[in-house]
């Protein structure tokens, strides 16, 4: 099968990158030449006791009213398209097709209702794998298209390169440092999640790191806040799943 010059410049520039935000930008600027005018891409626990808003850690280029009544003032939760990312379903869904069921109850028409107000009726959701079965990812990609035969003439032309280009960023957005990025966590962040992963106490890691214990307590409230964490437990337990901390060459043993 023959690949694209321009899927091959977009693979390599894209895998040149070391920081999330870079990525994300050569990402979104692919998606725009193909017809995507906005994305969200999430990550998500498939274990999860608090609804989505509270749970997903996200990226997104949509408009920012329409993004703090989805996703901060929690619409997201009653979006079936969320809940599909969720499930083990592996095809794209793709909205406001005829026949398609998302708006069967009142909820779901709120949210729908939103999309349409911003312009963001039409595109596709993907449900992507996350690097354990305990982490879920997804993108919602919003095309520029007013019409439904607009948004199939982009899928026509462009499917293909929109799907290779997601599977690429997320592949990329999985690695323990893009990963990291994405979340903001600092190099002494997941030194200190890491050090707790091993057992260490706040005063056994501040010794280990050379640091004073109050930096430590510091550094692990910020990464709970960040992780969207409700204790040091859960923070380390997300980072893990995450895939966010590994050993490195000045933290493998403890000797």
């Amino acid at each position: 099968m023959s690949v694209e010059p321009q899927g091959l410049d977009f693979a390599g520039t894209l895998r040149a990158q070391r920081s999330f935000d870079a990525a994300w930008l050569v990402f979104n600027d692919h998606l725009r030449a193909h017809g995507v005018s906005h994305a969200l891409y999430a990550q998500l626990p498939s274990v999860r006791v608090r609804s989505i808003s509270r749970e997903m850690i996200y990226h997104a280029t949509y408009p920012e009213g329409f993004t703090r009544r989805y996703a901060s003032e929690g619409m997201i939760d009653h979006d079936p398209r969320a809940h599909y990312c969720e499930s083990d379903a592996e095809a794209p869904l793709y909205w406001n097709r005829p026949g398609d069921t998302l708006a069967a109850d009142p909820e779901a028409r709120d949210v729908l209702g939103l999309c349409e107000d911003f312009g963001l009726a039409f595109g596709m959701t993907l449900p992507l794998k996350g690097r354990s079965r305990l982490n879920r990812s997804g993108m919602g990609l919003a095309f520029d298209a007013r019409t439904l035969a607009q948004a199939e003439e982009i899928l026509a032309a462009s499917e293909g390169a929109i799907l290779s280009a997601a599977a690429l960023f997320h592949a990329l957005a999985q690695t323990p440092d893009i990963a990291a990025d994405m979340i903001r966590l600092s190099l002494r962040e997941r030194e200190c999640l890491l050090w707790s992963a091993a057992g260490l106490r706040n005063k056994e890691i501040a010794f280990r790191l050379s640091i004073a214990e109050k930096t430590v307590e510091h550094h692990m409230a910020s990464a709970m806040t960040k992780l969207h964490a409700v204790n040091r437990t859960h923070a380390v337990a997300r980072a893990l799943i995450l895939g966010l901390i590994a050993p490195c060459p000045a933290a493998t043993s403890l000797a």
